[in-house]
């Protein structure tokens, strides 16, 4: 009982993270508009990318578990997605709005991580080892990510702190 139980949520699990991702496209081509530092821009493009090939791999393993991938409500990820909008929306000066778009895409990345971790440890709960191996891997590459949104984040503020004053 309790097996089926865990087994459900695992499902819905995926379900959220199925949604998640279907947001997140949507998140990443509006927040490249408003980009304006090149390396950020390039930053952004390559993690939709791997965003993509994650969504992918999410489906495959929501149809292997037996669920559904249609759309399933996940409002934790909607508060960061309206969250991160307004935080970005009400920064004016490029350069800060650029810090902003930083700051957001690490709070989606770090949802992620969490996501993974949890049902990678529900997986192995499961017997579902591969699967569990499937979210190890998408985190380590979440975290790799992060990290260079971090080296991003400090090699602009560093080139704004060594720029003459206006």
């Amino acid at each position: 009982m309790a097996d089926d139980a865990y087994k459900q949520w695992y499902v819905q699990g995926l379900q959220a993270l199925k949604t998640a991702g279907d947001h997140g496209k949507e998140a990443a081509s509006d927040t490249l508009k408003v980009i304006t530092a090149p390396e950020l821009k390039q930053l952004v493009e390559t993690g939709s990318k791997m965003a993509e090939q994650q969504a992918s791999k999410i489906t495959d393993l929501l149809r292997k578990a037996g669920g559904n991938p249609g759309g399933m409500p996940n409002k934790i990820e909607e508060g960061i997605r309206l969250g991160n909008r307004e935080v970005v929306g009400a920064a004016k000066d490029p350069a800060v709005r650029d810090a902003s778009v930083i700051a957001a895409a690490q709070i989606a990345l770090h949802y992620y991580i969490a996501s993974y971790g949890t049902l990678a440890a529900s997986a192995k709960h499961l017997g579902l080892g591969d699967d569990a191996q499937t979210f190890k891997q998408m985190s380590d590459e979440i975290k790799a990510q992060d990290e260079r949104f971090t080296h991003l984040a400090e090699t602009m503020t560093n080139k704004r702190a060594a720029a003459p004053a206006h």
